[in-house]
């Protein structure tokens, strides 16, 4: 129960504006693909986030004060999350027949997709000109 003036938070991932900027590292969006696959086939709404101003209206409830983030980076903690995602959601994948074999060995995964994530980010520092403009950007 929430009083007058209270808040209520939600967090809903939404993981279509994560791909639409990853084509360009195929492990990471695989693994983010299988994810939401996951989700989605165990019968959650993936988006349901970007929706929640509408059913909030439809409910007849105020209208609610949104934001919307995306977690991004190059570290070990950024791409551990989703090792972390995957490794909960690895039972339910299987299943649901869902572990890819293109994944490749699960034991080094989170190494993997931090070389992946660290090439991209190095090869974006290259293409750096000394005034920090990217040239050129590798995007799909």
């Amino acid at each position: 129960m929430v009083r007058a003036g209270g808040v209520l938070a939600f967090h809903e991932p939404s993981w279509a504006p994560a791909l639409a900027v990853a084509p360009h590292l195929p492990l990471w969006t695989a693994c983010a693909s299988l994810i939401r696959e996951t989700l989605h086939r165990s019968g959650a709404n993936t988006e349901i986030g970007l929706a929640l101003h509408r059913i909030f209206q439809e409910a007849g409830l105020p209208m609610p004060t949104m934001r919307v983030e995306m977690l991004l980076g190059n570290g070990p903690d950024f791409t551990r999350r989703i090792y972390d995602v995957l490794y909960s959601l690895q039972p339910r994948m299987l299943q649901l027949n869902l572990y890819p074999e293109k994944l490749g060995d699960f034991s080094t995964l989170p190494e993997r997709l931090q070389t992946e994530v660290a090439a991209w980010v190095h090869d974006i520092e290259v293409r750096m000109g000394k005034n920090g403009v990217v040239q050129d950007l590798p995007y799909g």
